[in-house]
C-alpha cells in the first residue's frame, strides 16, 4: 500500500531537482536513467521517477545532479501474451513515474550525500574496468562480476547466456556473494584458531566479522541491487547462527533467511531471481543427504570417481528440478544447461569471480593500481573474454536450447508435483516414472483452434499495430509494431515473445501493411526469428523481400477464407490510404484488419461488402479515418483499437470512439485493457484482454 502510494497520481509537466542515481543507458540521441527527485518535490512528485533525455548534455553520468522539467506519467506497461511486465519491474524498482526530459541542465550541488560518492567510485571504477579491458566482450563481464552492472551486455551477450543456461552466473547472485563469505570465514577461522592463549577462543566471531565486512562491501560494490542484497540477508543470517554456536537444521537456517528476506523486502517474490535463488537452495538441502563413507581400503581414483559421479547427479536433478520454473519464467529451456554449468559454475566460482574481485581490490587503491593495474585487468579481462568465446559457440548449436510454451497453471502444477515426487528424498515406488510429469512442458499439448475456425491478437505495442491470426494448422503476422533509434524494437520485445509463448512453431506468411515505422519497423526481428516466412506488403514497401499485396488475392487455410481486399491495382497515391486490408472469415463471421486507411481507401472499399463482426479500426481511430458511412458499412460487434496508453494524439479520438459506439459496438483500446484475444468459430464470438 505504501509503494503503491508513491506513484504519480496526474499526469503533466514538474520541475525537479535531484540526482541521477544509476548508470544511464544510452542510445543514440538520447539517455535514459533514473532520476532520486530531491526535497522539497513537488506535489504528488514521487521520490524515484525514471527518464528519457533526447539529446542529453555530455556530462549526464551516474551521480550527476540534475535540474529538470520533466513531462511525467504513471508507471505503465505494455501487456502481452510472453511479454516482459515492464510495470512489475517498474514498482520492484522503486519507480513512481516515468517519463522524458523537456528542458534541464547539470548542476553544481556542494551538498555531501553518501549514496552519491559511493555512485561516482563504482562509475570511476566501470571506466576504468573499460580502459583496461581488452575487448567490448571481457568490459562487460568485468563490470558485471565486478561491480553488478550489467548496462555493457548487448542482446548477443543475453541470447548465449540464456542458451546455455548460465544468465544466473552473471548476475551478483547468493553464489558469488556467498563464495566470498565462505571463503573469508574459513580463511580467517583457520588463521584465528592458531593465535595463542584466549584469543582463539573466539574464532567464530573474528571470522563471522571479517566475513560480513566483506559480503558487505561486495554488495556494495554493486550498488545494493536487490539480488545482492537478498544474498547479504541470507549471508548475516547463517553468520549469526554460526556464532551463537547453537546446532541448527539446515530446515531451520533456510527459514530464518527466507524470513529475513521477506521482512527486508515484502517485494521480492515478484521477482524471478527470487524464486529460482530459493528454489535452487531448497533443492541443495534436500538432496544433500549423508551418503555412505567410502570403503577404507577405496583407492584416490575410486573415491574420486564416487565423488564426481555425485556431482553429476546432483547437478541433474537440480537442473530438472528447475525446468518448471525456468519454463514459467523464460518460455525456453537449456537442454544443454546441465553440462555445462557442471564445469561453469566451478569455472566462475573458483577463477572468474575470484579474479574479478582481485582486480576490483587492485583499482580500488591508488599505490596498487599504479603498479599493476594495467596487466592485472588484461590477465581478468582476457579470460572473460575466452568465457564469452566458449559460451557463444556452445550457444550458436542448433539444440542448445529449446522455446516452450508458457505453461499453463495447471501444467504448471503438475511439473513441479512430478519433480517433488521424483527426487529422491523418499523411499516410495515409481519415482523415476515422475519425470514424466515435465513432458508437457517440453512438447506442451496444443491449444491452436480447432478446424474452421481462427483466433487473432491484437497485441499491446504501444503506438502501432501487430496481429496474430491463426488457424489449426497455420499462423499469419499482419505488421510487427515500431523499432525506434534507441534500440526497442517491439518485433524483438513484444511480437517474437508472443509467437513463442504458444504450444506451435514457425509463421507461414507475415503483411506488412505499408512502410510506416510503427507498423514495420519490427519486421525485420521476426523475420530473422521466421526466416523461411513468405511476406506480402503495401506498395509503398520497398525494402523487405515481398510480394506486394493486391486486392482480388484470396487463400484457405484449415477451412479458414482469407482475403485482401484493398489497394487495387496501380492505387494512388501511397502512404497510409495504400495499406493493405485484410478479411478473415470463419463459420459464418468475419474479422477486418485495415492498417492505416483513411477517408479516401475506405470510400475504395464501400463498392465491396465490408459487414464483419470484429474491425480493428483503422489508423489507431484517429480523425482522419472511421468515417460514418464506413462505420455503418462494417457495423461490427467489436472495435478494437491498437493506439499507446496515453498517447499524445488522444487516440481514438472522442468523435471516432462516439461513432463506433453509436453503431452498437463494444471498443477495447489496447493502450487500457492490454493485448485483446477474439477467438472466432462456430459458437460464436469470444473475446479475452491481457
Amino acid at each position: 500500500h505504501l509503494r503503491l502510494e508513491q506513484r504519480l497520481s496526474a499526469p503533466g509537466d514538474y520541475r525537479m531537482t535531484g540526482w541521477v542515481d544509476d548508470f544511464p543507458a544510452a542510445a543514440p540521441g538520447q539517455a535514459t536513467f533514473s532520476l532520486t527527485v530531491e526535497r522539497p518535490r513537488p506535489p504528488g512528485v514521487p521520490g524515484r521517477v525514471r527518464l528519457t533525455w533526447y539529446d542529453p548534455p555530455p556530462g549526464l553520468v551516474a551521480g550527476a545532479p540534475l535540474q529538470v522539467v520533466a513531462r511525467l506519467k504513471p508507471p505503465r506497461g505494455l501487456r502481452n501474451p510472453g511479454g516482459f511486465d515492464y510495470e512489475r519491474w517498474l514498482m520492484l524498482g522503486g519507480y513512481g513515474a516515468t517519463g522524458y526530459v523537456r528542458s534541464g541542465a547539470i548542476v553544481v550541488d556542494t551538498r555531501p550525500s553518501i549514496a552519491r560518492a559511493w555512485l561516482e567510485y563504482r562509475a570511476r571504477l566501470a571506466e576504468r574496468i573499460a580502459a583496461d579491458s581488452p575487448d567490448a566482450d571481457a568490459a562487460a563481464l568485468v563490470t558485471a562480476l565486478a561491480i553488478g552492472e550489467r548496462f555493457r551486455f548487448e542482446a548477443r551477450h543475453w541470447a548465449s547466456f540464456r542458451r546455455t543456461g548460465t544468465s544466473h552466473l552473471v548476475a551478483v547472485s547468493g553464489m558469488h556473494v556467498g563464495l566470498l563469505g565462505l571463503v573469508l570465514f574459513v580463511a580467517v577461522r583457520w588463521l584465528w584458531l592458531r593465535m595463542p592463549g584466549a584469543a582463539a577462543l573466539y574464532d567464530l566471531e573474528a571470522a563471522a566479522v571479517v566475513s560480513a565486512f566483506g559480503t558487505v562491501y561486495y554488495a556494495a560494490l554493486t550498488g545494493f541491487a536487490v539480488p545482492a542484497q537478498r544474498s547479504l540477508v541470507m549471508i548475516m543470517a547463517a553468520l549469526a547462527f554460526a556464532v551463537s554456536r547453537r546446532a541448527v537444521g539446515s530446515a531451520q537456517g533456510f527459514a530464518a533467511a527466507l524470513l529475513g528476506v521477506l521482512v527486508w523486502d515484502p517485494f521480492a517474490p515478484l521477482a524471478t531471481s527470487f524464486w529460482l535463488s530459493f528454489g535452487a537452495v531448497g533443492l541443495l538441502i534436500l538432496l544433500a543427504a549423508p551418503r555412505a563413507p567410502s570403503a577404507p581400503s577405496a583407492d584416490r581414483l575410486t573415491k574420486l570417481a564416487v565423488a564426481a559421479r555425485a556431482a553429476v547427479r546432483l547437478q541433474w536433478h537440480i537442473g530438472c528440478a528447475l525446468l518448471p520454473l525456468t519454463a514459467a519464467f523464460f518460455a525456453q529451456v537449456s537442454l544443454l544447461g546441465p553440462v555445462v554449468n557442471f564445469l561453469a559454475i566451478p569455472w566462475f566460482s573458483f577463477v572468474l569471480v575470484p579474479a574479478t574481485l582481485g582486480a576490483t581490490l587492485v583499482l580500488s587503491s591508488q599505490w596498487l593500481a599504479a603498479l599493476i593495474e594495467t596487466p592485472l585487468l588484461h590477465a581478468v579481462g582476457a579470460l572473460a573474454s575466452a568465457t564469452f568465446g566458449v559460451l557463444g559457440v556452445i550457444a550458436e548449436w542448433r539444440w542448445a536450447a529449446t522455446d516452450v510454451a508458457v505453461p499453463s497453471w495447471p501444467m504448471l502444477v503438475l511439473a513441479v508435483g512430478g519433480v517433488a515426487f521424483a527426487l529422491p528424498v523418499h523411499p516410495l515406488p515409481g519415482r523415476r516414472f515422475a519425470w514424466l510429469a515435465l513432458l508437457p512442458l517440453i512438447i506442451p499439448p496444443s491449444t491452436s483452434p480447432t478446424a474452421g475456425a481462427v483466433r487473432l491478437t491484437l497485441l499491446d505495442v504501444g503506438h502501432g499495430l501487430a496481429v496474430i491470426v491463426e488457424t489449426h494448422a497455420h499462423r499469419l503476422l499482419f505488421d510487427a509494431g515500431p523499432r525506434y533509434p534507441s534500440g526497442y524494437d517491439a518485433g524483438d520485445n513484444v511480437v517474437v515473445p508472443a509467437l513463442r509463448a504458444s504450444s506451435r512453431s514457425g509463421l507461414d506468411l507475415v503483411i506488412v501493411s505499408h512502410a510506416d515505422n510503427d507498423h514495420a519497423g519490427g519486421v525485420r526481428a521476426v523475420l530473422d526469428e521466421f526466416p523461411s516466412a513468405r511476406v506480402l506488403a503495401g506498395p509503398d514497401v520497398d525494402r523487405l523481400p515481398a510480394e506486394v499485396c493486391r486486392r482480388g488475392e484470396h487463400w484457405r487455410w484449415d477451412g479458414v477464407e482469407f482475403a485482401i481486399l484493398h489497394p487495387p491495382a496501380k492505387f494512388a497515391p501511397l502512404g497510409n490510404d495504400s495499406s493493405c486490408v485484410l478479411r478473415v472469415s470463419a463459420a459464418g463471421r468475419s474479422i477486418l484488419i485495415t492498417g492505416d486507411i483513411e477517408a479516401r481507401a475506405e470510400r475504395a472499399l464501400s463498392a465491396q461488402p465490408l459487414a464483419a463482426d470484429v474491425v480493428v479500426v483503422p489508423h489507431h481511430g484517429s480523425a482522419t479515418s472511421s468515417t460514418a458511412g464506413f462505420v455503418a458499412g462494417v457495423d461490427a460487434a467489436y472495435a478494437l483499437v491498437s493506439a499507446g496508453y496515453g498517447n499524445r494524439w488522444g487516440f481514438p479520438r472522442p468523435e471516432v470512439r462516439a461513432r463506433w459506439e453509436g453503431s452498437g459496438a463494444e471498443i477495447l483500446v489496447t493502450g487500457e485493457r492490454g493485448a485483446v484475444t477474439v477467438l472466432l468459430g462456430p459458437k460464436g464470438v469470444a473475446v479475452r484482454t491481457e
